[in-house]
């Protein structure tokens, strides 16, 4: 089987990140992710990644995520994302979440207009969070 080359570029990545502890197994911070999804990462990008047949990241989310038109908290609300397995189509720098850092994922919800999340409502690891142009997602 053929392994498409984001996903080697991100599975040596991980393995990198969780050898230096800065990955996965390291990760400290408020995150509210599914239980034992950052103890795995080959599970983590198995289930969260950069697809290559649409450049999009297909990432697990909390339900009900408010949609903000801009990247920062104090945009205006213009949507809802209930579903809780998501594409987000690029990735912005904004204001400072929860998560403890400033990326934020551009999608269209399930109710209301295409507009941003912060990055601590999306599965993602820190490591990913850090530069999701390094994994393929490009920036908005």
């Amino acid at each position: 089987m053929r392994i498409p080359r984001i996903f080697t570029t991100a599975l040596v990545g991980a393995a990198i990140a969780v050898t230096l502890g800065t990955g996965p197994a390291g990760a400290t911070g408020p995150r509210a992710v599914p239980a034992g999804a950052e103890a795995n990462s080959a599970t983590a990008l198995k289930e969260c990644g950069v697809r290559a047949h649409d450049g999009r990241l297909w990432c697990g989310n909390r339900g009900e995520a408010p949609v903000r038109r801009e990247p920062y908290h104090e945009s205006d609300f213009i949507g809802e994302l209930f579903t809780t397995f998501s594409w987000f189509d690029c990735w912005a720098t904004g204001g400072l979440h929860g998560g403890g850092n400033t990326t934020w994922y551009h999608t269209t919800p399930d109710w209301g207009d295409p507009g941003y999340i912060p990055g601590d409502w999306v599965f993602t690891p820190s490591w990913f969070d850090a530069d999701p142009s390094r994994y393929g997602l490009r920036h908005c």
